[in-house]
């Protein structure tokens, strides 16, 4: 419905975008979610104070405007004088209201102008701001162009991409592949085809130029060599397991074409090719690290992964490396550094979710982790490191792994990903997967937050849905939880032998004072990253409301809540926030990584910056 949607408007307004025809369906798709994104989190408060005139109320120069059922948010406190005129539906899912389309107007007295493009659109949000302020929203401008072009590039690769796989092996019901890496390596590469679900140009990965993207980028999931730099043992900072660790498949100085002897006076750090060739150099001259010396040979064989910066080994699909990138992505802020603390701070969380999960007969079985305990960085500088993920081989055998973040990408066959392991692993019933799926999510997250006092950074990149014939059928991967929200003085109170192996957190915005902010991460990640958006495509494809699923889901954590209560555990904020309240917390990402400083938002990360906007669709009514 939405490709139909997009492709009405595009064929509605493609004559008034003034860009090369072939990229204009892309940039009217970028528009339009630019759009419901500005309205979503309320951007110079262009939703909470508008005013909602109906058609039947547009001044009489608007009249030829007006349209049964339609609504207008009219705004005038951008300019004193002047007026945008925005044309919305209802919605009930994240927000109240979204665009119903093109033209937006912008009255100035007697005049109206029509608006199309988004530079016209965002100029207009800019009205009243001093120069400072306009800046980040003409960098927007920017970012929603890169995103078009870089949509369009990619959607041509997926469709050259789909024609040699049908002409390989024509049109099948389902992906059949050897073994569990090369599952995940395909899911992968179908969910980089897809859109993030909130945040607006999130195709655009801002840095890399179209030859890179198809170098470098999870869509054409292209192999290239690594590079190697030598660094003084005095400068480089191995984490807990280094020594020890490492892949076999690690090269040695040899390797690299460097003299055997410099195993006793350096160690090698992997580059990624595009930061090697543009920034590597400035790296190095800015924090005079004179002696570091690059590797004459390149080594070790590597693809992308969802996330860009982690790649795969091809010769040991176990592990995967991930890497600092001078790109930014979901966010002009978003750079994509490997901040020295996280590599500590990854392991230490992921040993205590293992400690936990041997605790809990409920989840112990059912939830797999990443090894995280491998890495190094040079002398603190977050463009000079890396960590190595290695996945429990040994429990993936004759499974497939696919991200959440892939579920609802389409596959060869004209499905989403979700129908095709519905039809391999569910015998063709999507609900008895979704069933599965969200029992499961919501035990584990509820369990964390109110009996552990952790929340999870475990978005649609980092949960994997790991598949297989035996029992348990489904169970969740988690990696790269270095970004969690711990209530440590609750978990040193309720279980100090688990508190002591994260006391020493170096990312201090980790540790949180009380239990909202775990409330938030759960909201905006768990609930409405990781299951809503599901439901309101699952629910069109069952032919249901998405009301029947949310009632579900509300079930099932009234059901969890009622259970770790009678254990015991307080579920009042729990109970209050997501089932009761009015409005449900969201992240306000456009904002917060992109239009504003954190001397505005307040906030420590771009990525947690929160408003309380969204209609609550667990609220029983």
């Amino acid at each position: 419905m939405e490709n139909r949607r997009m492709k009405t408007i595009a064929n509605a307004t493609i004559d008034h975008i003034c860009l090369d025809q072939t990229n204009a369906e892309h940039t009217v798709y970028i528009c339009h979610r630019v759009i419901d994104t500005l309205l979503r989190e309320d951007v110079r408060e262009c939703v909470s104070r508008s005013e909602l005139t109906p058609s039947t109320a547009l001044p009489t120069g608007l009249s030829k405007y007006a349209k049964i059922n339609l609504v207008w948010l009219k705004i005038t406190h951008f300019d004193d004088d002047d007026c945008l005129w925005i044309p919305v539906v209802k919605s009930t899912f994240m927000q109240d209201w979204c665009g119903a389309g093109f033209p937006l107007l912008w009255q100035e007295g007697e005049q109206v102008k029509e608006l199309y493009a988004i530079e016209d659109i965002i100029t207009c949000f800019t009205r009243g701001l001093n120069p400072a302020a306009v800046l980040p929203f003409n960098a927007f401008t920017a970012e929603c162009q890169i995103a078009a072009e870089h949509r369009q590039v990619s959607e041509t690769e997926r469709e050259r991409w789909f024609t040699e796989l049908r002409a390989l092996h024509g049109i099948t019901t389902g992906t059949q592949l050897p073994d569990w890496h090369s599952y995940l390596l395909h899911y992968d590469r179908l969910g980089a085809f897809l859109d993030h679900p909130f945040y607006p140009t999130a195709r655009a990965k801002l840095g890399f130029d179209s030859k890179a993207l198809a170098t470098y980028g999870p869509e054409f999931q292209r192999s290239f060599l690594l590079h190697w730099l030598a660094v003084p043992l005095a400068l480089y900072h191995p984490n807990i397991g280094n020594k020890h660790s490492l892949p076999l498949a690690w090269p040695t100085f040899e390797a690299v074409g460097l003299p055997i002897a410099m195993v006793d006076t350096h160690a090698l750090i992997p580059i990624h090719p595009f930061v090697w060739e543009h920034e590597l150099a400035n790296f190095l001259a800015e924090a005079e690290l004179h002696d570091v010396i690059r590797a004459p040979r390149a080594y070790l064989r590597v693809v992308p992964t969802l996330s860009v910066r982690t790649v795969v080994m091809l010769d040991t699909p176990e592990w995967h490396l991930k890497l600092p990138l001078t790109i930014r992505t979901l966010g002009a802020k978003n750079i994509r550094t490997i901040k020295p603390s996280t590599i500590q701070d990854g392991h230490s969380i992921q040993t205590l979710l293992a400690d936990i999960a041997a605790c809990e007969p409920s989840i112990v079985s059912r939830l797999l982790l990443t090894r995280e305990d491998c890495g190094g960085h040079v002398d603190n500088r977050m463009f000079l490191g890396y960590i190595l993920r290695r996945y429990p081989v040994n429990t993936l055998q004759k499974s497939t792994l696919i991200p959440v973040a892939a579920l609802l990408a389409q596959t060869l066959t004209g499905s989403i990903v979700a129908e095709e392991a519905a039809a391999q692993f569910y015998d063709g019933d999507l609900e008895a997967f979704f069933n599965d799926y969200l029992d499961l999510t919501l035990r584990l997250h509820l369990l964390l937050w109110l009996r552990y006092g952790i929340a999870l950074e475990s978005n649609q990149q980092n949960s994997v849905v790991v598949l297989s014939r035996k029992e348990p059928r489904l169970r969740l991967l988690l990696k790269d939880n270095d970004s969690a929200r711990i209530h440590l003085d609750y978990l040193a109170r309720r279980w100090p032998n688990l508190a002591s192996r994260v006391a020493e957190l170096q990312d201090q915005r980790i540790v949180v004072a009380d239990e909202l902010p775990l409330a938030q991460m759960f909201t905006t990640i768990t609930l409405q990253l990781n299951i809503a958006v599901l439901i309101e495509r699952f629910a069109a494809i069952l032919g249901l409301p998405a009301t029947a699923l949310y009632s579900r889901v509300r079930l099932k954590i009234k059901t969890i809540l009622s259970e770790l209560a009678a254990d015991g555990e307080n579920i009042q904020l729990a109970n209050q926030l997501l089932l009761e309240d009015d409005r449900l917390y969201i992240k306000y990402l456009l904002i917060a990584a992109t239009l504003a400083e954190k001397t505005e938002t307040g906030a420590t990360d771009v990525n947690k910056f929160y408003g309380r906007s969204a209609p609550n669709f667990l609220r029983s009514t």
